[in-house]
């Protein structure tokens, strides 16, 4: 492509160089033409035309012939300047005429113009030898070989270098690439100091690796950690049903036990699948919000929950302080809203330790709806704050398991709050008090008009 615009670009020079000079040559030759047809006519004296020669002389150009040819195409006057006289026949025309010719390999301008004076009819002759001319195209045409095969080189050594800073990321990219096929997704793109796209590219690229690995050392752990759940409950069921193949056949008190002890693991099982199955169906993007177009009114519901969970728990003094009015309305679901509440609170008491009593807190503050649960048991050390929502996780992995918990209540409620743009924050001193903070955006907060309000 470079080579074909240099060849086009020089060829359209040498034609207009070409045409510029071969119309100029024809302007002067014309001119020449025009000087000496009104000198001859002023002059008037054809017997002493022979004199005039001094004086053409001086119009004469360099590489040009002068000549006048009488009626019968003899010359009556010529002068020559390096064009020999030979390379031409004299020739008498009725019109005027310009010619093209090529004697000898010489390029020559032929301009023949009729001329009458003093009852003498004749042509005057001038013939330009183009040397000149050809000369300057020639060097013309070599300048331009030459410029353009070094414009060539030089723009295929520059082609070559900007290419390669250009693929250069590209290639690093591909590199990067194949060791990750060979030595895992921690492989990154080296950044280089310039500020430009492919260096944005490298950025991303690298961003998204890094979200890649992200989730699959998520969906790793996830795998590993539901099997090593799952793994126990029916490693205990299987041992239970060998239990009662071998004895419990004939012994009703093993045989009830054990049927028993297997349909607690069981239960556990299908608490833990549905556990997960709502996992996957929440996500963070606030489909939730748009898809559930239902109000609660907040403090209605929140009492309902807490009179449920008192009846369950006599031995716990449930507090609620509620700085919120009756009829405040809150956009979600109820079955989420019972959801989260039911998951902060079960783990509230599970992990109450001595002190039985557990607080609720609902307010406005900075723009959300706050609901706090303060429960007084072992607390969270502060470096396992940041990983108490993750899947399957356990402070007390002893007390969880004694507690029948899965690790999964968290998790679910961290999503379910994303799902509706909110958050969810844990603090604790530990072995001392857990607070756990839902913050609903004040965004959701709509008065009760077409919507559907529980």
């Amino acid at each position: 492509m470079l080579l074909f615009l240099f060849l086009s670009y020089n060829l359209l020079q040498y034609t207009v160089i070409q045409n510029w000079v071969n119309n100029h040559e024809k302007e002067i030759i014309r001119n020449n033409m025009a000087e000496i047809v009104a000198f001859i006519q002023d002059y008037g004296d054809r017997s002493d035309l022979a004199q005039a020669k001094e004086y053409l002389e001086i119009l004469n150009e360099r590489y040009q012939l002068i000549r006048i040819v009488g009626a019968d195409h003899t010359p009556i006057l010529s002068l020559s300047d390096h064009v020999p006289e030979d390379w031409v026949q004299p020739r008498n025309v009725s019109s005027e005429e310009l010619l093209e010719v090529s004697p000898g390999g010489d390029a020559l301008l032929i301009y023949r113009k009729p001329v009458e004076f003093d009852g003498f009819s004749g042509t005057v002759e001038i013939v330009r030898n183009l040397e000149n001319f050809e000369s300057l195209i020639n060097l013309s045409t070599t300048l331009f070989i030459i410029t353009g095969l070094a414009a060539l080189v030089l723009s295929l050594v520059g082609g070559r270098l900007l290419s390669f800073q250009l693929l250069n990321p590209i290639n690093s990219m591909i590199r990067t690439m194949k060791r990750i096929r060979e030595n895992g997704l921690n492989e990154r793109v080296q950044i280089s100091n310039h500020q430009d796209e492919m260096t944005e590219l490298s950025l991303m690229f690298n961003e998204l690796m890094d979200s890649l690995e992200k989730s699959f050392k998520q969906q790793q752990q996830f795998i590993e950690d539901a099997s090593h759940e799952l793994k126990t409950p029916l490693s205990i069921i299987h041992g239970h049903l060998s239990m009662i193949k071998r004895w419990g056949k004939d012994d009703p008190e093993v045989l009830g036990r054990s049927i028993q002890l297997s349909l607690n693991e069981t239960n556990r099982l299908i608490q833990m699948v549905s556990e997960l199955l709502i996992l996957t169906r929440v996500d963070d993007s606030g489909a939730a919000a748009k898809e559930f177009q239902q109000t609660i009114r907040v403090k209605q519901v929140i009492g309902e929950i807490v009179e449920n969970f008192q009846t369950l728990n006599r031995e716990f003094l449930i507090s609620t302080r509620q700085e919120i009015s009756d009829d405040y309305i809150l956009r979600v679901q109820k079955s989420h809203f019972q959801q989260l509440m039911i998951i902060i609170l079960d783990n509230a008491i599970k992990y109450s330790g001595r002190t039985k009593e557990i607080r609720i807190d609902t307010a406005l503050t900075n723009g959300n709806l706050e609901i706090a649960v303060t429960d007084y048991g072992m607390g969270i050390p502060e470096d396992e704050l940041h990983l108490v929502t993750n899947r399957f996780y356990r402070v007390d992995k002893a007390r969880s398991r004694k507690h029948g918990g899965n690790g999964l209540g968290l998790a679910i409620a961290t999503r379910l709050m994303g799902s509706y743009a909110g958050k969810l924050e844990i603090t604790s001193i530990y072995g001392e008090w857990t607070r756990v903070t839902l913050q609903f955006p004040l965004l959701n907060e709509q008065s009760a008009g077409s919507d559907k309000e529980v």
